[in-house]
């Protein structure tokens, strides 16, 4: 199985990443007037877990190609992966407008992870596929562990 893939950067996914982190680090430098996000964690190993998960998923997919791929092309795949990366702006424009509930966290939370394991699939990439699957369920954890009862009164499990 390793033999079909190589060290290569794969400049789609660099843009890929980058086009996320985007607003993660406009949230960080200009918090919105209204931030519900900005929670202490009460998933700190989880959190952890999913954070190393996340560095390699990105190296994974930045780095490892898989030589039975196709070039990149528009796909339905890739076109899907697109619509997610703009549902997931939309989203964070949602956020900044001081609209928050159930949608806007699924939009936070779903939309990249989407996106991420469609570009995977559509990259042959099994190593950027399974760690996006663990990043995903970690993410998931996460944000409704930590968010669920600002969306959802009475929802709150602890």
């Amino acid at each position: 199985m390793l033999k079909k893939y190589k060290f290569n950067l794969e400049i789609p996914a660099i843009i890929l990443f980058a086009v996320i982190l985007i607003p993660n680090l406009v949230w960080a430098i200009i918090p919105p007037a209204f931030d519900p996000l900005r929670v202490e964690s009460v998933t700190k190993g989880v959190d952890i877990a999913t954070t190393i998960i996340q560095v390699l998923m990105i190296a994974s997919l930045t780095l490892l190609t898989n030589e039975e791929a196709s070039k990149v092309k528009r796909s339905p795949l890739l076109v899907t992966t697109l619509i997610m990366v703009l549902l997931y702006i939309i989203s964070w424009v949602m956020y900044y407008a001081s609209l928050f509930n159930i949608v806007i966290l699924l939009g936070l939370v779903l939309c990249p992870c989407v996106a991420i394991i469609l570009y995977a699939i559509d990259r042959k990439n099994i190593f950027g596929l399974v760690l996006a699957s663990l990043f995903t369920i970690g993410h998931f954890i996460f944000a409704f562990a930590n968010f669920l009862c600002i969306v959802i009164p009475g929802a709150c499990v602890y």
